[in-house]
């Protein structure tokens, strides 16, 4: 089943459009995405979909529009937490505000997200608006199973890891990153170690 995560961009803060484009299409380039990788459409696109996107998710809006676009989630829930920690580190640069729509999400506080220099509007932290809970991405021949930064704190009782600290599991071997691209990117480069001398 394929469900659809979709992005606005209402103020560009410190960034200009295509600073913020380019920036996005940088950043999901690092990853591999199960589906199309994410994209963001501004005034600086050339692309006739791209521009037609914009001009459509303007006319829908009640707010100004400055960026928009979606990316599909097939079957993969890291490829949603990557577009969320996306924004995070686009808002955190550029500063601005965000807003993120993710109806299918199995998290019902994470359906609708609003994010405004890096940090979810409501008072709460992105850390204790995420689950507890491991998540698995599969691969082929190996899961790489990924533990928020709440997770022993809620399950075994303890400290939590340090804010933003994503630990994760690969084929026994564990180690952390300081936050959840930084995590994916490490266990991807293990996953694809481990497979070259099997």
């Amino acid at each position: 089943m394929i469900r659809v995560v979709f992005y606005r961009v209402g103020a560009l803060g410190r960034g200009t459009a295509s600073e913020w484009a380019e920036t996005t299409a940088r950043l999901a380039a690092r990853r591999e995405w199960r589906h199309d990788p994410m994209w963001l459409a501004t005034d600086a696109s050339h692309g006739l979909f791209e521009m037609e996107y914009l001009r459509h998710a303007r006319l829908a809006a009640a707010q100004p529009v400055l960026g928009a676009g979606f990316v599909r989630i097939q079957g993969d829930e890291t490829d949603a937490l990557a577009v969320l920690f996306t924004l995070v580190a686009l808002t955190q640069r550029f500063g601005g505000r965000v807003e993120l729509r993710d109806d299918e999400n199995p998290i019902r506080k994470l359906r609708a997200l609003e994010l405004v220099d890096g940090v979810p509007v409501g008072g709460r932290s992105l850390d204790e608006l995420m689950v507890a809970q491991p998540l698995l991405k599969r691969l082929p021949g190996a899961v790489i199973t990924f533990y928020p930064p709440r997770y022993r704190s809620v399950t075994q009782g303890g400290a939590p890891a340090p804010a933003g600290q994503w630990r994760f599991g690969l084929s026994g071997l564990r180690a952390a990153a300081p936050g959840f691209l930084e995590a994916e990117a490490e266990a991807m480069r293990m996953y694809r170690s481990l497979r070259a001398i099997a």
